[in-house]
């Protein structure tokens, strides 16, 4: 059986390191030699990244990837996982220091999240009517549906597109002041 044809990846690479006899002797070689690679420069994670580039080399081989050497291959997946995890090493160092760069998980108080929207709601209404729809409108469709719909907001106000976008910058500056105001936020640099 070639590598591309084995039932799994890890079967597809277990085949291509099966050329000097046991390829779990092989495999288990290629990956202490990844642990070590990995070791240097995160050790924490030196483990799991190296399984990280062993399932791709795998993946790639069963899906017919022609790869001269395996250990030159792997361990430009290596590199290329390292470049990640740093990456992703430093986006956390970055929220550490700014906790409001975090991704939302979804896991927010919703108590806090209804009060903020019935603070934007009672600033929309002392707005007034007009700028309610305005800012409803504006912000309101996503996509290319959004373009048809400022220039259709545009025509009936009678204005430029630029000057609905400016209005609409300056009424979004206002209602998030207020919102701030009201919720007793300071403003964020």
């Amino acid at each position: 059986m070639t590598a591309s044809q084995a039932a799994s990846p890890l079967d597809a690479l277990l085949a291509r390191l099966a050329t000097d006899g046991d390829e779990g002797v092989a495999y288990e070689v290629l990956r202490r030699r990844l642990i070590r690679f990995f070791d240097v420069y995160v050790p924490a994670d030196a483990g799991e990244l190296a399984d990280v580039a062993l399932d791709r080399v795998a993946r790639r081989i069963h899906e017919g990837v022609e790869v001269a050497s395996v250990l030159s291959y792997t361990l430009g997946v290596a590199r290329m996982v390292l470049h990640e995890a740093r990456a992703r090493a430093a986006r956390r160092r970055v929220a550490e220091i700014d906790p409001t760069l975090l991704p939302d998980d979804g896991a927010g108080d919703a108590r806090e999240i209804e009060v903020a929207l019935a603070v934007l709601s009672q600033c929309l209404d002392t707005a007034g009517p007009d700028a309610r729809k305005l800012i409803l409108d504006y912000y309101g469709a996503d996509g290319a549906s959004r373009i048809a719909l400022r220039q259709r907001l545009a025509g009936e106000r009678g204005i430029s597109l630029n000057a609905l976008r400016n209005r609409a910058l300056r009424l979004r500056e206002a209602l998030e002041d207020c919102v701030r105001k009201r919720l007793g936020t300071e403003e964020r640099p």
